[in-house]
């Protein structure tokens, strides 16, 4: 029979739970309490990595746990007591590791640690393994199976904590990304300029606005067709619903369906969980396809369907699920081109024309030229701190008489560097680089540049250059830079890096 004292350390545990500890913290305790009331000599917690590849070491008891940590051990399923734990999913008691072929002796060896006998247990979510529990050398002799049992007890509490975990961080970052489209979508960022042409587009965005109709904004790169989709949306009947802006050439072609669409448990290899796709977020608001033109022939099929249907089909899923969202498209393709070379489903292109919008080129607005310039002068002398009152006549017209290939996103990037060089209170033209391609730091190193801004300025350039060369792949981009995926679409947010 299990000893009372024993039962109590597992209910002062349990009663941990919903305390303010911190799961980490509790966890740590558990491991040290297993470890203590079985009386074994060291322990582990070990996890599955994110693809279930690798097993790590989470937590790590007894003399060699800094070793554990340095050296960042790892081990893959069915490797070692328990990597086979791991593998099938049952506990397991060994007595003698040198007789048991199972046994991996090279850590123990390694770190100059004696394994002499070894208690296993999985961790559980769902009937899935997640990790395992083990304690090694039981100091008084032989593990048993009271001690299984214990374990067991002790495994169940870590399983609850760590599933609270995931739990917690899926919420958070799904509210983090909720957060950040509101206030995409509550800042209602305007429309710059007062020319006729820009009007009459902001006309016919106002007029479709109060339909459902699906709306296809076609332009050149820079023009502003994000701003003409928020628009549409903000002053829909949509409005206080989500606004999903899903980027189509920034996703890898592989990936672009299921982030779309989504995929349930078990669709393929790392899929753990039901996941939602950008059409199921954006449930009775607007998804923004930017760059619908490169979205690859198969998923144009699975967009046509949803456009007939109102229906999408996770991957995995056997039946479809009904959203009720609005598609505002937009693309600097001629997609007639783009049909007549079988690149683009010719019926999939009617069907998002039923409303289409040209935003003209900043070329064919040149009046609105000085509105947006000062416009952009005065965002950076906030941002960037700076008190420049004026745009002199000269470079004024400097940007007047220039044609604007990369239109209103390279107008943007010309003052954000204007601003930057600018040390009195003027832009002068030779504050004004035009060349995109220009070396920004080619001007005079007399010019002082506060030293963050310098360095910002680097980056930008230099993480732009690169995801050039890589056709704006970001993971292709994150590896040749050596930094994470997740840090480089920061630094891109962060540095406002567009794709001209």
């Amino acid at each position: 029979m299990i000893e009372i004292e024993k039962i109590a350390k597992i209910l002062e545990i349990f009663s941990l739970l919903t305390s303010s500890i911190q799961i980490e913290d509790l966890l740590k305790l558990i491991i040290d309490n297993a470890t203590n009331v079985i009386a074994a000599e060291a322990s582990s917690l070990l996890l599955f990595d994110d693809n279930k590849e690798n097993l790590y070491f989470y937590i790590v008891t007894g003399e060699k746990r800094d070793e554990i940590h340095r050296y960042q051990y790892e081990l893959k399923p069915g490797q070692g007591i328990a990597g086979w734990v791991a593998k099938y999913g049952s506990p397991l008691i060994v007595n003698n590791v040198d007789e048991d072929p199972r046994f991996y002796p090279d850590i123990s060896k390694e770190i100059h640690f004696k394994t002499t006998n070894i208690l296993c247990t999985p961790l559980l979510i769902d009937n899935e393994v997640i990790g395992v529990i083990e304690l090694l050398n039981k100091i008084d002799g032989l593990f048993n199976e009271e001690d299984l049992l214990l374990l067991t007890a002790f495994s169940k509490q870590c399983s609850i904590l760590i599933q609270q975990k995931k739990m917690f961080h899926q919420l958070k970052n799904k509210t983090e990304y909720l957060e950040s489209e509101l206030n995409t979508y509550k800042s209602h960022r305007k429309i710059i300029g007062e020319s006729t042409i820009l009007k009459e587009k902001i006309k016919m965005a106002e007029i479709v606005a109060g339909s459902d109709s699906t709306v296809l904004l076609q332009g050149d790169s820079g023009t502003g067709k994000e701003l003409f989709a928020e628009l549409i949306h903000n002053l829909s009947k949509r409005s206080s619903k989500p606004f999903v802006k899903v980027n189509c050439a920034a996703i890898p072609e592989t990936l672009l369906e299921s982030e779309l669409f989504g995929y349930t448990k078990g669709a393929f290899t790392g899929a753990f969980k039901d996941t939602p796709g950008k059409f199921e977020l954006a449930n009775g608001g607007t998804i923004f396809l930017d760059e619908i033109g490169e979205i690859p022939i198969t998923t144009q099929a699975k967009l046509l369907r949803f456009l007939e249907s109102r229906e999408i089909q996770k991957l995995g899923a056997t039946t479809p699920v009904e959203v009720n969202v609005r598609i505002i498209a937009a693309t600097n393709k001629d997609l007639p081109v783009e049909v007549a070379k079988k690149k683009f489903r010719e019926d999939l292109y009617y069907r998002l024309t039923v409303f289409p919008i040209y935003i003209p080129p900043l070329k064919e607005r040149a009046e609105d030229i000085p509105i947006l310039a000062n416009h952009f002068l005065e965002k950076y002398n906030k941002e960037l701190n700076k008190k420049i009152s004026s745009i002199s006549d000269e470079a004024m017209n400097i940007l007047k008489d220039y044609h604007w290939p990369g239109n209103i996103r390279e107008l943007e990037n010309i003052i954000e560097r204007a601003c930057v060089i600018c040390d009195t209170d003027t832009i002068e033209p030779q504050h004004i680089i035009l060349n995109a391609k220009a070396d920004i730091f080619s001007v005079p190193l007399d010019n002082v540049v506060p030293l963050k801004d310098a360095i910002n300025i680097f980056k930008k350039k230099y993480i732009t250059n690169i995801l050039s060369k890589n056709g704006w792949k970001q993971n292709e981009a994150a590896r040749q830079l050596d930094i994470q995926r997740t840090y480089l679409s920061r630094l891109i947010k962060e540095l406002d890096i567009n794709k001209n």
